[in-house]
């Protein structure tokens, strides 16, 4: 085997497929699905180990798992078990194929001699048996007939040969063992079936992935289950189910915690409850416990009943006092035993609230499967009644089910033995329940619902695309109430903080029953198409209802390209949708369980939200779909010269317009496609948005810009991160533009407004003279902010606006530039003085003094003060008036006033430089020496452009002041010093 490649097997996947049973076929497709690695395989490790078994060689194994089909990243389904049922059900003809192809040569025609015993020594620890020179004793090669009588005479020759045909295989497909599996071993302490126990195991490793720490732990917990269960008492149902404290619930522990709380008889129910708050487990509710305990019975009774029904129930309004009192009765110590406690439960339907809040927490957040369909519809019912008498919340989420799987899943679960057609109302869909057990709450839908309004709004949120319902695009918009027990009494008085019941809200409003109901608005009234009569039962129970189907509910996609968000699709326009007609609502956990029991397709997911200058909560039904756009990826450029690779992909555009013949990677516009298509809120932030498309496209938030794109002239970049959607005017069917940075740090639509003719940019929305920014061309933030100083700079920038430099530009100067500097910086003054573009990229300039001074080529930061220091000399050079500098010999100042070496020094420095730079920006410094022999002192007049003044460290600065205190001068200076002196 080594190097040699695997070998298709003997017999066929579908051959193979016949030769087994259901139930094997899928325990092995579970057992694949465990020990596969995340690309479908499993590694040759786990092969040897969990497939093989300690019984086989592990030479032996590892021949079969290459001659299976295994390669380096392993060994898939289909030819697992086709290897595996060659092994253990194949025809000994299949086997002698088998081993012929495994010891054959590649195009596996014959048996070489020396291949062969290369590969027994590798397998045998070098053992080679004497029975093969009779294989070979006329030649080095053998066929496949020789090969066959051959190995049938010697079937010990080698140990796969012995393993193969002479003893009996140790591997098995079929679970003959005494030793029961795992499921049946949990399933036989427990009350669970095996099949409960399979499913629950996939929904705890769904579970589990959703943890940060891999583990259910508390706080994975705790947002599963709370609401409906209160959070106060979240610590003590985690600690129900985690018996050996040690924070987190394994799998066991689920099953076990399951089954005690649904499953068992209703004294283990008890007991289980009796465990949620024992919280310091030593077997006895003390006081505090015990007010705990009567304060969550009181809130989960008044949460699961209706206004009607607690007004029936003699706990609708009693207090905390009098059934402490009679818990006391029953108490023999200071607090109340686990015997004490099951006395006090046998006449008191207090707790059995609780249980069945328990029961519906089991079966629609953990994953267990009811066991009948009258269960199934009291759970179902039982949950969504409570969801929609606790109202809508803002963020929260509800899940659109067409009408008819709705209706056909109502008649499945309402269908009672002995009638002769399900239960059901035609109006609706929704059915009284029954009560079939102890702890099962009656699901009867009270007659207000039918006469409920869905005043639905049109819009939608950005949700991950995949099962599991989670917000990706946008946070929720309001921080959901903490569900806490004690806050009973203030709901039952009517105070809901912000969480208005369905009664209160414009989504759900009581109208009259002789009116229609109020539909969805719709921009047209189509004629309706006649709906699909249901067929009727007349005999036998109705089917269980198929797949979720929620097509009819969702338009065509105009265009098939990548969705990035999970809203499930565009509903249909063109059609009213009115609930309980066209569709209904459940909420997320209750969709969630629904889609395990049943599966189906697509989701679709709507958010509460509060719209803006308003206090009713709203479900957006409709999205404001927008459309992505991308820039296409540019062909790779050929290697550059020296001039246009100085600066990157800049340095080549601005060589555009140089007339430099060498430069043929100019740039184009660049190309937009429509590459994804998203649903936000209308009510989402730039930023959420942001978060959203950065976390889903894994772009890092500096390197990725957003354009509201209208057309080619008009497009709006995207910058406050404050503004929602609505407030930018972002319509449905929209585009945004997603730019992405170049990996030189250059942004695609600057580099393309350098194609764009100056005429057409000049079309554009134009602005306030020099109000004109300039675009960061990759860590030139120092360039920009020298260039907006010097700007700035009044007398200067008239001297440039009006050409006064073309006049002055001295091209001979050999300490110049050639006047390239001063005709770009022109250029770019009169780009930014002239008010017709918002920004510009200053990039010939760049390339030029790039390329007069390398050091500022590249993309590293760069001292501003010595970008400027450079900027304003070449300016002097290339506009000095002197073209021939005449020899100046420095005098000495002998003693003379300094007005008159001042004076002396300044007219020798203009005799050389005399430029505008030099009558705005040149002064001079008085620097004096003094010897400390003959006290002889020099004093000497330097010309400057430019001084370093370091920042004082001291909490105050000594300012000498000649001059008039009001001049501006002295007053900024007064103004800047926390302490100043005048003299």
């Amino acid at each position: 085997m080594g190097a040699k490649d695997s070998k298709p097997c003997c017999i066929t996947y579908e051959e193979a497929v016949k030769r087994v049973t259901d139930a094997e076929l899928k325990r092995l497709k579970e057992a694949f699905k465990r020990v596969s690695t995340l690309n479908g395989c499993i590694t040759k490790q786990s092969f040897i180990k969990d497939v093989m078994g300690e019984g086989v060689p592990t030479p032996v194994a590892e021949y079969i798992f290459s001659a299976c089909g295994g390669t380096q990243k392993g060994i898939v389904l289909k030819d697992l078990l086709c290897g595996l049922v060659l092994l253990t059900r194949g025809r000994e003809e299949e086997k002698l194929k088998f081993l012929f192809g495994l010891y054959s040569n590649e195009s596996g025609s014959y048996v070489v001699r020396d291949e062969l015993q290369r590969m027994l020594q590798a397998c045998e620890n070098g053992y080679v048996p004497d029975s093969i020179a009779s294989l070979f004793s006329e030649r080095d090669r053998a066929t496949y007939e020789e090969f066959r009588d051959w190995l049938m005479a010697h079937p010990d020759a080698t140990s796969l040969s012995r393993w193969l045909l002479s003893e009996p295989c140790t591997v098995t497909l079929s679970n003959e063992l005494e030793t029961p599996t795992f499921y049946q071993t949990l399933a036989g302490v427990t009350h669970l079936e095996e099949t409960d126990i399979m499913e629950l195991e996939k929904r705890y490793w769904l579970l589990k992935g959703q943890s940060r720490t891999g583990k259910l732990d508390l706080d994975t917990l705790i947002p599963l289950i709370s609401p409906p269960v209160p959070l106060s008492v979240c610590p003590g149902v985690f600690g129900a189910f985690d018996e050996n404290r040690d924070n987190h619930i394994d799998f066991k522990e689920m099953a076990c915690g399951i089954s005690a709380a649904c499953r068992g008889p209703l004294t283990e129910r008890q007991k289980f409850c009796f465990k949620v708050f024992d919280s310091d487990r030593d077997g006895v509710l003390s006081e505090e416990e015990l007010g705990h305990m009567i304060d969550v019975l009181l809130f989960v009774c008044h949460e699961n009943k209706s206004p009607e029904e607690l007004a029936l129930d003699p706990y609708g309004q009693a207090d905390t006092a009098a059934i402490l009192a009679d818990i006391r009765k029953h108490a023999s110590g200071d607090g109340l035993t686990t015997e004490e406690y099951l006395m006090w439960t046998v006449n008191n339907p207090l707790p059995m609230d609780f249980l069945n809040l328990l029961f519906q927490v089991c079966h629609i957040v953990l994953g267990l499967r009811p066991v009948s369909r009258e269960e199934e519809g009291d759970i179902v019912r039982g949950w969504l009644e409570r969801e929609e008498r606790r109202g809508y919340r803002v963020g929260q989420f509800w899940y659109l089910i067409a009408i008819d799987w709705w209706k056909s899943w109502t008649d499945y679960v309402t269908y009672r033995a002995g009638s002769e057609s399900p239960v059901s109302n035609s109006t609706n869909g929704s059915v009284p329940g029954s009560n079939t057990g102890s702890l099962k709450r009656t699901g009867r839908l009270s007659g207000k619902r039918m006469q409920q309004q869905c005043s639905l709004v049109e819009d939608c949120v950005a949700l991950d695309n995949n099962s599991s319902v989670v917000v990706t695009g946008i946070n929720p918009l309001d921080s959901a109430v903490p569900w806490d027990a004690l806050g009973w009494q203030q709901r039952a008085l009517g105070a809901s903080p912000k969480k208005a019941s369905s009664s209160s809200l414009s989504l759900l409003g009581t109208q009259d029953c002789s009116r229609s109901p109020s539909v969805t608005s719709s921009p047209s009234h189509s004629p309706r198409q006649p709906r699909k009569a249901m067929p009727s039962y007349s005999v036998g129970p109705p089917p269980a209802p198929g797949p979720i189907d929620n097509t009819v509910l969702v338009a065509t996609p105009a265009c098939k390209v990548v969705t990035l968000t999970g809203e499930g699709g565009k509903l249909k326009r063109n059609l009213m949708l009115v609930r309980w007609r066209d569709f209904e609502l459940v909420p997320d956990s209750l969709w969630k369980a629904l889609f395990q029991w049943y599966g189906g397709a697509p989701a679709l997911p709507r958010q509460v939200i509060i719209p803006k200058n308003s206090q009713q909560l709203e479900l957006e039904l409709y999205p404001l779909n927008l459309r992505l756009l991308r820039h296409q990826a540019q062909p790779v450029r050929a290697p550059q010269t020296t001039w246009s690779g100085m600066v990157g992909g800049y340095g080549a555009a601005a060589l555009s317009t140089t007339g430099y013949a060498y430069v043929s990677n100019l740039p184009t516009p660049p190309k937009r496609y429509l590459a994804y298509v998203a649903a936000f809120s209308r009510m989402a932030t730039v930023k959420q948005v942001y978060d959203f498309l950065c976390s889903r496209l894994r772009i890092r938030p500096e390197d990725m810009r957003l354009w509201h794109y209208r057309d080619e002239n008009n497009m709006l970049l995207i910058e406050d991160e404050e503004p929602t959607l609505e407030d930018l005017g972002v319509l449905d069917e929209d585009q945004l533009l997603i730019e992405v940075r170049n990996k030189d740090l250059t942004w695609p639509e600057e580099m393309g407004s350098l194609a764009i003719p100056m005429q057409d940019k000049r079309k554009q929305v134009p602005t306030e003279k020099g109000a004109t920014g300039l675009n960061n061309l990759g860590n030139t933030c120092f360039m920009n902010a020298a260039l907006q100083c010097v700007s700035n700079t009044c007398a200067l920038t008239q001297y440039f606006t009006g050409n006064m430099h073309l006049y002055e530009l001295n091209r001979n100067n050999p300490l110049g530039m050639k006047g390239h500097i001063a005709k770009r910086y022109g250029d770019l003054i009169q780009d930014i003085w002239s008010g017709t573009a918002k920004t510009i990229a200053p990039l010939k300039l760049r390339w030029t003094i790039g390329k007069y001074a390398p050091r500022f080529n590249g993309f590293q930061q760069h001292d501003s003060q010595e970008l400027l220091a450079f900027l304003l000399d070449g300016l002097h050079e290339d506009l000095n008036r002197v073209h021939d500098k005449p020899y100046v010999e420095l005098k000495d100042s002998d003693g003379r006033p300094d007005v008159i070496v001042a004076q002396e020094a300044w007219e020798n420095h203009i005799l050389r430089n005399k430029s505008i730079i030099v009558d705005l920006f040149h002064g001079q410094l008085k620097s004096k020496v003094t010897c400390k022999v003959c006290g002889h002192e020099s004093v000497r007049f330097d010309p400057f452009n430019y001084l370093s003044l370091p920042l004082p460290m001291e909490s105050y600065v000594h300012v000498q002041v000649i001059g008039k205190v009001s001049s501006p001068l002295i007053i900024f200076i007064c103004h800047f010093m926390r302490t100043f002196y005048i003299c």
